[in-house]
């Protein structure tokens, strides 16, 4: 099977199969990842990215009348659009663009990302989708339109319709992908057929310069993460509101800074339990807990086990 001229691989990305579905694997200069390409219908290409890097920059045809929807299952990405927005998608949501306005670089804030992609040529797919349907009058270009009468993106936040839809396709048995696949993006169009744009709100869009504070504010945490910094000592620093900083943390990262800086330290610390002989208590006040019982807990309610255990069994 060959990959459609409209699939997102790019200089980035070698093909290392290519049987019954093509996979690419990213250069391994720019980080871990693959990307499965499933042709399940004239038009239709569905794909699983599987990524542990910080960044991909797409491939994308720009002459093309194109409707793409993107599904996240692990980590978070960070969109541009051609527009200047940025949008967020995490775990569980879905984002929808047209080609018209379309993502220029992926980032992924958490380092990591697992999602589908589901892509159609609405010139090759509109006049088809009666064959596969022939009880249900889906005019798609009405679809497509009413999801983007006042824009040309639309997120929907995580719902338990969505994950049904998508949760099996990651899981799905290689040999019954494509046809599985295929019934999928029919049941997705019958979804999104019946859903009521007008009782979506849409997710706020972040603005680039306090993106970058942010980013600057996570950078500096992380590199000394042995300390502890309040949201208004930080504000104060980096000239940026309590509030803004707070909202626009949440937004690029998907969680608070205090969740965030408690993830990271007991990573680390996790780290040295298996790389150093230093003890517990050592360890505790290497990343930035005073108290060796306030870091069991930490540690405990994130790895479901005690430090020490968590040294002996996988030291």
């Amino acid at each position: 099977m060959n990959s459609s001229f409209f699939s997102h691989i790019n200089a980035d990305m070698n093909l290392i199969q290519n049987n019954q579905h093509v996979v690419y694997q990213l250069n391994p200069s720019k980080g871990q990842g693959t990307a499965s390409v499933h042709s399940v219908l004239p038009g239709v290409e569905v794909t699983i990215f599987n990524f542990q890097t910080s960044a991909f920059v797409p491939t994308v045809h720009l002459n093309m009348n194109i409707l793409e929807l993107n599904h996240c299952l692990e980590g978070r990405a960070e969109c541009k659009m051609k527009d200047g927005c940025l949008q967020y998608v995490g775990e569980g949501d879905l984002f929808m663009n047209t080609m018209r306005n379309h993502s220029n670089c992926i980032e992924f804030p958490l380092e990591y990302y697992k999602g589908i992609n589901v892509t159609i040529d609405l010139d090759k797919f509109t006049g088809q989708l009666s064959e596969h349907l022939p009880d249900m009058e889906i005019d798609v270009r009405g679809l497509v339109n009413r999801f983007f009468e006042n824009d040309e993106c639309f997120f929907i936040q995580a719902k338990e319709n969505i994950q049904h839809i998508f949760k099996g396709m990651y899981s799905i048995p290689l040999e019954a992908r494509d046809t599985y696949y295929r019934l999928k993006v029919l049941e997705i169009l019958i979804y999104l057929y019946y859903f009521d744009t007008a009782k979506e709100q849409q997710n706020n869009f972040f603005v680039r310069q306090e993106v970058d504070i942010i980013k600057q504010i996570k950078k500096m945490m992380t590199e000394q993460f042995e300390q502890r910094f309040t949201i208004d000592e930080l504000a104060r620093q980096y000239h940026i509101s309590p509030t803004a900083l707070k909202t626009t943390f949440k937004g690029v990262y998907g969680v608070s800074i205090g969740e965030y800086m408690k993830a990271y330290r007991i990573k680390k610390a996790a780290s040295m339990l298996l790389k150093t002989q230093e003890s517990i208590g050592e360890i505790a006040s290497a990343v930035g807990y005073k108290s060796q019982s306030k870091f069991g807990a930490a540690f405990k309610d994130i790895y479901k086990i005690t430090p020490l255990k968590y040294r002996s069994k996988y030291n």
